[in-house]
């Protein structure tokens, strides 16, 4: 740094005080000086002689040797001491009078440091209601404690002149939001539900939102990215519940408010899991945005996008609507607006008129991958392994490859992370700190399978009624069978052996189907294409192992290091496990299929069929200490040898092991598979 610009630190003794100021709750002391509002001739005329001669501009003058030569130069010339904050505000009141534009070319100028997204954020959290007068935080307590704020949560060591041109630079969009209204209109509905859209939206009435999560999963920049390319007019996110869909909405509203400053009535969101009743309205989705643009928007939502500002529409947990589609489509088909829709539920579309076909692109969002589990630990950061590549491409042995030289320069946070996951699975909730395991299992639960098998229950087919019981029952063995294969019927005869005989084959049945469209779990089918009729049951692949220890209270470790000294038992339960963390993992990933292999005549089962395009990739879970043998690579070598398949390589998914194994077969570790995004 040139040494005109090093910082020099305040001395204790330089402070005086005797006015305080409130911000963000903390009062913090401001200089005796700034209640004198008038300024000496003489002082006049030296500041403006020192601003003259300074080699750099007023703002870029704070916590810089420069800074230090003027205020001697300032001292001296007038004969009297005055403290680094009174000299800062010397300079601010002579320059606020004018007459020092001339020669203001010529001053050197200073770059000021770069910041990311999430930096720029942080810095705008810390100033929720504006930075108020900007050119009185230099020199002061109120700066020193946001500077070891933002130092803190952005572990950036900024010096304070870095921090202070920070601060007068991105600080500039930190403004006090203004009120649309002190209470939004009726407009004929419910005073109940009024109330609760102001809650849901409080950036109306220019209240500050409920604090998000600072760590931004993966799906937030995708979701961002499909919102802003307006592909389809409706991005949708759906995965089990408090995997973090509502997260994402709320990360993104805050961005759109705080980074790209969008106006607070171009903003409406409306959780629907917590809708007070709707009353008389058969299509609440179409009424409520129509109570939007009469009451907020003064102004219709084709109106705003005309001017080139459209309007962003937060629908959460939709799945608690009839019909919702149908709405949703009819509104996009006759509006245009940035529309987001979050569920725990599979929201399925293609059916009938009502298709939402065209008019929806889908991101699945599961339990956190182990990049994440680091991020969210503050562990360091991962980078993400060939981010920008196409599903395409991992038909290219070489990708899996470069996916095993990425685990190894990263095998220390990677294992780190996958010790984690073995203790209590990829829940966010589940590694946030401070958090005891103790009480995790109990969260999980009460917020993602009571809620989801009480609050989510529907009408079965035909409006019966389900029986909370047989869905209770039902998962429970789906929990114990995770990873295997086994027939709906088997399951049906221990259900029945615990309620009674009355169970049916068809309530079995659709308990499976309801977990499934709940997204806990996903049933992975049989490759039976080159078969005449499908004979083999779906493997059932629970969406996290720590739900199945949750809900049976039954602890599985699946860390290597905690299976060296377990019993064969226990390591063949593992193994499962492991099986169906991967499976459940293939099945959500966008444009592939994902199958198992049955054995049949002379062909050994494979554990999962990756079907790609025209071409396959069968994967094997060989999930134990140890070199592999042949029996362990006899399914892949079989899969791989057989033309109708096209399957170029196969995949041994191992503990430790990695690299090339045979011509055709590559071994990569779990902890590799499970970083991939």
């Amino acid at each position: 740094m040139d040494p005109r610009y090093a910082i020099r630190e305040p001395s204790a003794r330089s402070r005086r005080h005797d006015v305080t100021r409130e911000i963000g709750g903390l009062h913090f002391a401001q200089p005796a000086s700034a209640s004198v509002s008038k300024t000496r001739l003489g002082e006049t005329e030296v500041v403006r002689q020192l601003r003259s001669e300074a080699v750099l501009s007023r703002d870029q003058l704070p916590y810089t040797d420069e800074f230090v030569r003027l205020k001697r130069e300032y001292q001296s010339r007038l004969h009297r001491r005055v403290t680094d904050s009174q000299f800062w505000l010397s300079l601010v009141r002579v320059g606020k009078r004018g007459g020092l534009a001339r020669g203001k070319s010529r001053k050197t100028k200073v770059e000021s440091p770069k910041l990311n997204r999430e930096q720029q954020l942080e810095l705008l959290r810390l100033l929720p209601d504006g930075i108020g007068s900007r050119d009185q935080l230099p020199y002061t307590d109120e700066f020193d404690h946001l500077h070891r704020q933002f130092s803190r949560l952005t572990r950036t060591d900024f010096d304070k002149r870095e921090f202070w041109r920070v601060v007068s630079r991105v600080g500039k969009k930190s403004r006090k939001p203004q009120p649309l209204f002190q209470t939004a209109p009726l407009g004929g509905l419910p005073e109940e539900l009024v109330q609760f859209l102001e809650l849901q939206n409080p950036w109306w009435r220019g209240k500050p939102a409920k604090r998000t999560e600072r760590y931004r999963r993966w799906a937030f920049g995708e979701v961002m990215r499909r919102l802003e390319a307006e592909l389809t007019p409706i991005v949708a996110v759906r995965g089990p519940r408090q995997v973090g869909k509502t997260t994402i909405q709320e990360q993104l509203i805050e961005e759109l408010l705080k980074l790209r400053q969008v106006k607070p009535a171009r903003i409406f969101r409306i959780q629907f899991d917590e809708v007070p009743s709707l009353g008389s309205y058969s299509q609440p989705i179409l009424g409520l945005v129509r109570w939007f643009e009469q009451n907020v928007l003064d102004d219709t939502l084709n109106a705003f996008a005309q001017r080139g500002e459209p309007v962003y529409l937060f629908f959460d947990e939709v799945q608690n609507l009839k019909a919702w589609a149908p709405q949703v489509k009819s509104l996009v088909d006759h509006v245009t607006a940035k529309t987001l829709v979050t569920g725990s539920s599979a929201l399925r579309i293609g059916v009938g008129q009502d298709s939402l076909a065209g008019r929806l692109s889908m991101i699945e969002l599961g339990p956190l991958r182990l990049g994440e589990i680091g991020g969210v630990r503050q562990w360091g950061d991962l980078p993400p392994f060939r981010p920008a590549t196409r599903v395409e491409e991992w038909t290219d042995r070489a990708f899996w490859l470069d996916l095993a030289s990425y685990a190894q320069r990263h095998v220390k946070i990677l294992k780190k992370a996958f010790e984690a996951f073995s203790e209590v699975g990829g829940y966010p909730a589940c590694h946030k700190p401070d958090s005891k395991r103790e009480e995790l299992g109990d969260l999980i639960t009460r917020t993602v399978v009571e809620r989801t098998l009480i609050h989510d229950l529907r009408a079965g087919p035909q409006g019966r009624r389900r029986d909370r019981g047989v869905l209770e029952e039902t998962f429970r063995r789906v929990c114990r069978y995770a990873g295997q294969g086994v027939r709906l019927r088997h399951i049906k005869d221990e259900v029945a052996q615990v309620l009674g005989p009355g169970v049916r084959d068809k309530s079995v049945h659709d308990a499976v189907r309801f977990l499934a469209n709940a997204l806990l779990v996903h049933e992975i089918p049989p490759l039976e294409a080159l078969t005449k009729r499908q004979s083999h049951p779906s493997k059932l692949c629970l969406c996290d192992h720590f739900v199945r220890e949750a809900w049976l209270q039954e602890r599985v470790p699946i860390a290597p290091r905690h299976l060296a000294s377990a019993n064969e038992a226990v390591s063949t339960t593992a193994g499962h496990l492991i099986e169906s963390d991967i499976g459940y993992y293939l099945k959500g990933i966008p444009g592939s299929d994902t199958s198992w292999f049955p054995a049949r005549h002379q062909e050994p089962e494979v554990d999962f069929v990756l079907t790609l395009g025209l071409q396959r990739i069968p994967i094997e879970v060989k999930y134990r200490r140890g070199r592999p043998d042949a029996g362990d690579l006899a399914g892949l070598a079989s899969f791989c040898s057989q033309t109708k398949y096209n399957a170029p390589f196969g995949l041994l998914i191992t503990q430790e092991l990695s690299g090339v194994l045979a011509e055709n077969i590559v071994a990569l570790p779990a902890y590799a598979l499970l970083s991939v995004r």
